[in-house]
């Protein structure tokens, strides 16, 4: 064994000691440190992601009730609806019958167990009291429609007046979904 004097015992613990503490710095200290400053970056941002998913899984039940409640009222609707002569008797009922030029059914079927009649109403030289007065009327009908697309123009002769095209809706059922959804 190597004899050490005092003076070299102190240098060999003091070197022994810096080493230690160097040793502690790099492989605990400053990894450590680096990984608070990471975790303070994103911390922040995986909370507005944890708030923002939270507001989507609201969002979601909601629109999932809404869901249920409409196959509810589609099940429910009468199998012999037929929109057409509903939407006939609305002009009748809100006396624009001299104001619909064209009506154009149309039937849509984007999926097997799904499908829309379509229909579309030009209307002339009404007054937007008598639009919305309508269009009112159908969307609070018990009938499951509603209005998909609505296009209003000024008439060419009157300001006052105006000229519309209105898409109306009356989605359905088909097949096994149909008598799936009637069931309770």
């Amino acid at each position: 064994m190597i004899q050490m004097n005092q003076r070299e015992k102190l240098l060999s613990i003091a070197l022994l000691a810096a080493l230690t503490v160097w040793a502690a710095w790099a492989f605990a200290v400053k990894p450590a440190q680096e990984r608070i400053r990471t975790l303070e970056r994103i911390v922040p941002e995986k909370q507005t992601q944890v708030r923002d998913l939270r507001e989507k899984g609201i969002e979601y039940i909601a629109l999932e009730g809404r869901f249920k409640d409409l196959r509810t009222r589609l099940a429910s609707q009468d199998p012999d609806f037929q929109l057409l002569p509903f939407l006939e008797a609305m002009i009748e009922r809100h006396k624009l019958a001299g104001h619909v030029p064209t009506m154009r059914p149309d039937t849509v079927q984007p999926q097997p167990d799904y499908s829309e009649s379509v229909v579309t109403i030009e209307m002339q030289d009404i007054t937007l009291k008598q639009l919305l007065d309508f269009l009112t009327a159908v969307e609070t009908s018990k009938a499951v429609v509603q209005v998909g697309s609505l296009h209003i123009r000024k008439d060419a002769t009157n300001d006052a007046l105006l000229d519309s095209t209105i898409g109306i809706y009356n989605p359905r059922l088909t097949g096994p979904t149909a008598k799936l959804a009637q069931v309770p």
